[in-house]
């Protein structure tokens, strides 16, 4: 089971608020460990978002969509 794909889409809108958007993978990460995001989910993030500059909330779940 994909826990990111199924739980991540439903909090995305609460764990990411506050981040200013577009950012950068490792503003996404600090932001979402400021906002509470579970240690697991947080360390699979870390993992599988790609490098690179997120333009919204849209492109993070496009990205671990992707299945990168």
């Amino acid at each position: 089971m994909d826990f990111l794909r199924k739980r991540l889409p439903a909090k995305v809108g609460r764990y990411l608020e506050g981040v200013e958007f577009p950012a950068r993978k490792e503003e996404l990460l600090g932001r979402l460990e400021r906002n509470g995001v579970p240690g697991p989910v947080l360390g699979q993030l870390r993992k599988r978002l790609p490098e690179g500059e997120y333009r919204g909330p849209q492109d993070v779940l496009s990205a671990l969509r992707r299945g990168r």
